[in-house]
């Protein structure tokens, strides 16, 4: 079921790297330019391909990484609380639930975009731009924002 928004959301893709600030800041700047909200989205790294354990044990590792994730967003918040002077929703996924990620930002589809930032390096645009773009373009019904890493915040406000 779509969700009925009256605000245009922002899901912006934080993950600690330098690149990451500059969707931070593309978002912040459209946010602030139409009175739109903001959520960042992260992913915890699933353990379960790598060991077999039980699952309690499982479900206590997803929740410790789950917890770290959210400092992570904490980060960005403070950010965006005194650039902007506004609140940010914040979710986190497992790294294996790209459907569900997919399926998250799908029921907002119709007032939202998805931003992430590419790699600085040259031909490395990083894993889950490679997976959304290239493995999962045709399910997600949302625009997908992809801004150069290499962008100056000077040149990220011209463009927007």
């Amino acid at each position: 079921m779509k969700k009925n928004l009256t605000k245009r959301n922002y899901f912006v893709v934080i993950d600690n790297s330098q690149e990451m600030w500059k969707a931070v800041h593309f978002c912040m700047i459209r946010a602030k330019a139409i009175k739109a909200k903001i959520t960042t989205i992260s992913f915890a790294e699933s353990i379960s391909d790598q060991i077999m354990l039980v699952n309690s044990a499982e479900n206590i590792i997803h929740e410790e990484q789950i917890k770290i994730e959210k400092l992570n967003h904490n980060k960005v918040h403070s950010y965006l609380k005194e650039k902007l002077k506004i609140d940010a929703d914040s979710k986190v996924f497992m790294s294996d639930d790209l459907d569900g990620f997919i399926k998250y930002l799908n029921d907002y589809s119709s007032n939202s975009t998805i931003v992430l930032a590419s790699s600085t390096e040259i031909g490395k645009p990083g894993p889950l731009i490679d997976k959304l773009v290239y493995e999962k373009s045709n399910l997600l019904k949302c625009p997908l924002v992809i801004i150069s890493g290499n962008l100056s915040n000077k040149e990220l406000e011209s463009i927007v």
